[in-house]
């Protein structure tokens, strides 16, 4: 917008209207512009204007947020009704009989600062939203049971105490799986991967390291894990030796 001409800036600034007014957004809109009236605030703006051009002054609140939403309303009625922006920008945004430069004026003057502002409330909201919810998970672990212990060592075998919340489980590892494990992952460092395809076999390993953990793992899940990694003889080898000693050790 800050490039456009009187006859193209229109199309970028519905674009712009567009991107605020997102369905995603809406729960926020609604709060930022509760109780504010566009119409009013324009009326009251435009009892400033004098005889002489470029007089008129908006008529912004006070506080912060209703100035924002304001904003919103306001770049919002403008999408709605495009024909009022050569003569709003004329009105509050005057640059002489310069047309393009008094939307450039408007542009500079209202909509960037409106856009970072926007997107600041936003990201201060959303901060909101995860500091309460971390809260009311700690607030849960405070009033979790105290007595329940977990003994947790790899794979296979589980031997379970008690059938109550307050449970202890022991769980045994099959050495011959955690040992293919870890021959995957010593294959993966030393095949001639990018970083990037090392990264990612890395993380598969990972994956199924933590399905075997969960002391239930699908036997199509793993096979899904495992051919996703690189198509070499060596690591699909293991694969499948892995695979085998899940099978004996009927763990699947």
């Amino acid at each position: 917008m800050q490039a456009a001409t009187s006859q193209t800036f229109e199309q970028h600034f519905l674009t712009f209207a567009r991107l605020f007014a997102d369905s995603s957004l809406d729960l926020l809109n609604q709060k930022l512009t509760a109780s504010l009236d566009v119409e009013c605030f324009l009326e009251a703006s435009s009892r400033s204007q004098r005889s002489m051009v470029g007089s008129a002054r908006l008529a912004w609140p006070e506080n912060a947020d209703e100035v924002l939403g304001l904003q919103w309303l306001l770049v919002q009625k403008l999408a709605r009704e495009p024909r009022g922006l050569l003569n709003f920008a004329h009105t509050y945004y005057t640059v002489g009989r310069n047309v393009t430069g008094e939307l450039h004026s408007l542009t500079r003057q209202l909509l960037i600062p409106f856009a970072r502002d926007y997107k600041d409330y936003v990201m201060a909201m959303e901060r909101s939203k995860v500091e309460a919810s971390l809260s009311s998970v700690a607030s849960d672990i405070g009033s979790a049971p105290a007595h329940i212990t977990y003994h947790i060592n790899g794979n296979n075998a589980r031997v379970k105490h008690q059938s109550i919340d307050n449970s202890v489980n022991s769980v045994t590892v099959s050495s011959t799986v955690m040992n293919c494990i870890q021959d995957l992952r010593d294959e993966i460092q030393r095949a001639p991967l990018s970083e990037e395809q090392r990264g990612a076999a890395v993380d598969v390993v990972d994956e199924v390291e933590a399905q075997i953990a969960s002391g239930k793992p699908k036997r199509a899940i793993l096979a899904a894990l495992l051919a996703s990694l690189p198509a070499m003889e060596s690591i699909t080898s293991i694969g499948n030796n892995l695979l085998g000693a899940l099978k004996t050790t009927g763990v699947m």
